[in-house]
């Protein structure tokens, strides 16, 4: 990020003075807010980024990077954006929108300063590079000490000269040199994170580990991946809430199948009920999320003279959309829900149905994945070319859940190995994902056409174009279909069933 400086016993009029008697000019302070705006998972900062939003007199978006790379500025008298598509076309808008696809930016930390700045101009009075002096930030109901000022040195493209003098001046007269903006300033002074969230897996594990521990601290995991993207999803703020809340819920269940004779069965039956509950309360808001985040992929290749004549149709899956998260949020956000979560975190964290002998989870969990696999590899070779879609589908579940277990209890086995082992399995799942997507698709679009028709409310040309989408979805899943065969056969090698046994043979004598 772009340099600063600050001094706990410097004070800002020095500094000024400082900057004045070396040719700058300083223009009168403006009150100002500071809002940190990244995706939930912090995808911006992930990438050396950071955006902000400066409000004052004149608001503006201000994106920095890495120390030494020029700091992108965007006047902006609106809303702040939530999504890529709420910038005007532009390089700024396009690297956001890059990163932060199809994650909403969330604001974050805020904070109020009155900035001055102080600019060094060339002979043509063009601004060369500029400090920005931000004097007495504050955060509400803070009680950090944040320091009573920062100066950012703000480079201009094609002036890297002037900005390293710069750096060097105000780096003699004794100031501090700090990295990052105010903001990052700040934030390290409220002790607040900026890395943002992601919902990883695998936890560290020992192979000796009692199986009961260890399937409590991944079933504890997964539920806190659970509770951390139930707001996001109540709200429908991005559908990335949703997903990672659902592939949550789907991991649990998956442990849980693999529970029995570890974990009380009276707990896991009960809970396992919860849970699939909970995962078929999901599908419809997920299904039809896929369908509109996809839909103009979906139609490029229709070519259509006039794009208008979908325009009706994506209006009905989208208003379907929404009225599957209403109902998902009132289910989601109700007692039922809240007190399962509650129950299931409060029983994880426990001690009941400890056993008086433990049995080690290496070895025990080395047999349930090679079972898992063994299922894959006998559902899928029963597979041939008359088989109903049906078994597709329920090869692409149990391929989930042997990925599930790899992942979710991948602490036990070497990084490099399950990492490559699982991406193999997962070209092996994207197969049999698009399939099924298209699958879904079809029946979707092929009930919404019988819909709209029975209430005349799209035309003909717009039942044609569904026709002809209706062909494009039946083709592509004709086409994984037939890619099956290959796909599949990439997985069941020799190669791939050396790996594997060599990882869980070496789970089994630790």
């Amino acid at each position: 990020m772009q340099s600063s400086f600050t001094h706990p016993d410097r004070a800002a009029s020095s500094v000024l003075r400082s900057l004045t008697a070396i040719g700058f000019q300083v223009e009168l302070p403006v009150a100002a807010t500071c809002v940190l705006l990244d995706t939930f998972d912090a995808r911006l900062h992930r990438a050396g980024l950071r955006l902000e939003y400066r409000g004052g007199e004149v608001g503006e978006l201000v994106l920095a990077g890495p120390a030494g790379t020029p700091t992108a500025y965007l006047a902006w008298a609106k809303e702040l954006p939530r999504f890529g598509s709420d910038f005007p076309i532009g390089p700024f808008g396009q690297r956001v929108a890059s990163l932060s696809e199809e994650r909403a930016l969330i604001p974050g930390l805020a904070f109020t300063t009155h900035t001055r700045v102080a600019s060094q101009r060339d002979r043509r009075g063009k601004v060369v590079v500029s400090v920005l002096l931000h004097e007495r930030p504050s955060v509400d109901d803070a009680e950090a000490e944040l320091p009573s000022w920062v100066a950012e040195v703000v480079g201009v493209v094609g002036h890297d000269t002037e900005r390293a003098e710069a750096f060097d001046r105000l780096a003699r007269l004794g100031l501090v040199p700090t990295n990052g903006t105010v903001a990052d300033v700040v934030a390290r002074a409220m002790g607040s994170s900026l890395e943002g969230h992601t919902s990883v897996p695998t936890i560290a594990l020992d192979a000796q580990q009692d199986a009961l521990s260890a399937y409590r601290a991944v079933l504890l995991n997964l539920v806190s991946t659970v509770r951390v993207n139930l707001p996001g999803t109540l709200a429908n703020t991005d559908p990335e809430f949703l997903h990672e809340l659902r592939v949550a819920v789907r991991r649990t269940r998956s442990v849980l199948s693999q529970g029995r004779g570890v974990l009380p069965e009276d707990v896991r039956l009960h809970f396992a009920t919860a849970f699939g509950q909970l995962g078929t309360l999901t599908g419809p808001a997920r299904d039809l999320d896929v369908y509109v985040m996809g839909w103009d992929l979906m139609v490029a290749p229709l070519r259509l003279p006039d794009p208008r004549v979908l325009v009706r149709v994506r209006g009905e899956i989208e208003r379907r959309r929404r009225a599957a998260h209403a109902i998902l949020s009132v289910e989601l956000g109700g007692e039922a829900c809240r007190q399962t979560l509650e129950d299931w975190s409060g029983w994880l964290a426990g001690t009941e149905g400890v056993q008086p002998k433990p049995k080690p989870i290496g070895p025990w969990m080395a047999r349930r994945i090679a079972k898992a696999h063994a299922r894959v590899v006998a559902h899928g070779r029963a597979i041939t070319p008359a088989s109903p879609p049906e078994a597709l589908h329920d090869l692409r579940k149990d391929a989930k859940k042997l990925r599930y277990l790899l992942e979710c209890f991948g602490g036990l086995l070497p990084r490099k190995g399950r990492k490559a082992f699982v991406g193999q399995l997962k070209v092996l799942q994207d197969n049999l994902g698009e399939h099924q997507d298209a699958e879904v698709q079809l029946a979707e679009l092929r009930m919404l056409a019988h819909d709209l028709h029975a209430r005349a409310s799209v035309d003909t040309d717009a039942l044609l174009a569904m026709g002809r989408l209706s062909d494009l979805l039946d083709r592509r899943r004709r086409e994984q279909r037939e890619l099956f065969v290959e796909r599949f056969a990439s997985y069941d090698t020799n190669a791939n069933a050396i790996m594997l046994t060599t990882m869980l043979d070496a789970l089994e004598q630790r």
